[in-house]
Parts: structure tokens; C-alpha cells; sequence
């Protein structure tokens, strides 16, 4: 039986903009997982979201600019839609540097092999506790129900969309950067609470030479403020990541 080509490019449309998506979006796009297991994963919901939706058409493009055109949109949603909730995501890789740094802690690095950048052992425990309080969540499920609700309000191959898109993922990943400064901010209080009642003892009894335990201070006060804080922050920007697909 011959596939008319207006549903041909219609599902090809659905399954770039599913491309896109596994791109960027947390969880789909982890690189522990091999790449075939990924395209197959892909092709497996475009089929899912396009029959779902309707099996949608489109119109075939008229020559090569149109096929370029509507390839790059398509694309381009799927992986602006990711890379916001991979922008929040994040945040609590960045919040987790920030409190390395601000208990001394940040001095030994390793290799994220998701990002494939320097990080280290407190930004990637609060990383890992964050992705794993996101799967908890549902993030994959709700990635594809967004998948689902796009292909139906903007269908393949009308552009309809895409800006609202790009100034979504512009805010949440300036969102992110605040969200990361927030998360951050109960260690690096008590780390400089520590500091303060360090330097008053300091000046009251300086025969003691109470300065040397400097870091040890930082150690203290900063793990114990991370102790406290890591779980709750960790579900914060879980479920600020989720929240991106449901708005």
C-alpha cells in the first residue's frame, strides 16, 4: 500500500520535532544510554504521538528551502521544549558548585560524563539526587505528554509555536540561574555564619590562634548546612523541571 506524502511528512515532521526533544530533554537524552537505544525510543513515540494525534498531514514541501525550513522548526521545538527543563535542571549542578567552593570543598574535580565538563563530588551528589527526585517525578512521562499536546495545538509544519518556545526556554534558563543562587544560599549563610563566629573568638581570644581551624570551620558547617538542605533542594528543581512541560 503507497503512503500518500502529505502523511509521510507529516509523521517525518513528528518524528524531528521528537528528535529534537530526546536532544535536550533530561532523562531521554542521558548518555549512559546508547544511542541506538535512543533513536528506537524515538521512533517508538513519534509513531505513538502521531497516530495518537490523529496521524496528522502536512503539505509537502515545494523545493529545498521549504524542506530545510520545516526540518529546522520542527527540530528546533523539540529541543528549545528540552533544553528548558534541562535548564532548570542544571541548577542544581550549579547550585552544588557554588557550595563546593564556599566549604572548600571544590578543589577536587572529575569529569561529569552527561555534560562531559569539570565538576565535582558535592555538585554531582546534589546532580544525581535531583535527576533521580525528576524521574520520581514523572519528567519523562510528562516530556512526552507535552510531545502528545504539541503535535495537537501546533500541528507539524505550521511553524505555530516556535517563538513562544524560544522566549520560554530564554526564561527559564535565566530562572535557572536564580533558582541555583537560591538553592545555594542556606550553605553559603552558614558557611559565612561559621566565619563570623570564627573571627569574633579570634578577636577575643587571639592568643588561642583559633585562625588555623579556618577550614576546618568551612568543612563543618558547609556539610552540615548540605546535610539538611540537599533533599528539599534536590525536589525543588525536580519539580520545577516538570513544571516546565505543563506550562
Amino acid at each position: 500500500m503507497d503512503v500518500p506524502v502529505a502523511s509521510a511528512w507529516g509523521f517525518g515532521l513528528v518524528l524531528l520535532r521528537t528528535l529534537g526533544l530526546f536532544l535536550t530533554a533530561p532523562i531521554l537524552s542521558g548518555r549512559v544510554v546508547p544511542m541506538r537505544i535512543r533513536l528506537a525510543a524515538a521512533l517508538a513515540t513519534s509513531v505513538a504521538v502521531w497516530t495518537g494525534a490523529g496521524a496528522p498531514v502536512a503539505a509537502a514541501p515545494a523545493g529545498m528551502w521549504p524542506l530545510l525550513s520545516g526540518v529546522a522548526v520542527e527540530t528546533a521545538m523539540g529541543a528549545l521544549a528540552g533544553f528548558g527543563a534541562r535548564a532548570v535542571l542544571e541548577a542544581a549542578t550549579s547550585a552544588g558548585q557554588l557550595m563546593s567552593l564556599s566549604a572548600g570543598l571544590g578543589f577536587g574535580s572529575l569529569l561529569d560524563p552527561n555534560s562531559g565538563a569539570e565538576s565535582n563530588a558535592i555538585a554531582e551528589l546534589l546532580s544525581v539526587t535531583a535527576q533521580g527526585a525528576a524521574l520520581a517525578a514523572g519528567l519523562h512521562r510528562e516530556a512526552i505528554a507535552w510531545l502528545a499536546r504539541s503535535t495537537l495545538a501546533f500541528p507539524p509544519g505550521g511553524g505555530a509555536g516556535l517563538r513562544d518556545l524560544a522566549v520560554r526556554a530564554i526564561w527559564e534558563s535565566t530562572g535557572a540561574a536564580a533558582l541555583a543562587v537560591r538553592i545555594a544560599f542556606p550553605v553559603l549563610a552558614a558557611v559565612m555564619v561559621g566565619h563570623l563566629i570564627l573571627g569574633v573568638l579570634s578577636r577575643q581570644a587571639s592568643q588561642l590562634g583559633l585562625g588555623n581551624i579556618g577550614f576546618t570551620i568551612s568543612v563543618l558547617a558547609g556539610g552540615g548546612a548540605f546535610y539538611l538542605v540537599a533533599p528539599g533542594a534536590a525536589e525543588i528543581v525536580a519539580r520545577a523541571a516538570v513544571a516546565v512541560f505543563l506550562s
